[in-house]
């Protein structure tokens, strides 16, 4: 097994939306037997790395998963641990959205990882 820092971009949403849009960049750590078997960790434990909450003034706070944005390989540490998580709040989100849609469809769509 080996150990892989992945990318994992969340949409930020406190209550209705209505703030400036805010991303949330988590590198997370996982171990997979490669690159592919990472990736599909990834995105299917993604809903459960950041559960619903309510913030002081009661709005409810979501992080919804929106995709990976990049992925490599580490030396071994814990299983999903998180390593680095920042808040985005981009200038333009269309770009932002797009540029995302982009990295994350070029390591899905990749045929060259060692399985």
């Amino acid at each position: 097994m080996k150990w892989f820092a992945v990318n994992c971009i969340y949409q930020v949403i406190c209550g209705e939306g209505k703030h400036t849009p805010q991303f949330n960049e988590q590198i997370r750590l996982i171990q997979a037997d490669g690159i592919r078997r990472a990736l599909s960790k990834a995105n299917l434990n993604a809903m459960h790395f950041n559960p619903s909450l309510n913030n002081c003034q009661g709005d409810k706070i979501v992080w919804k998963f929106l995709g990976v944005g990049g992925i490599s390989e580490v030396a071994a540490l814990k299983d999903v641990a998180e390593v680095s998580s920042r808040i985005v709040e981009p200038t333009s989100v269309a770009r932002y959205l797009e540029e995302l849609a982009y990295r994350n469809n070029s390591l899905t769509n990749q045929t060259h990882f060692d399985n």
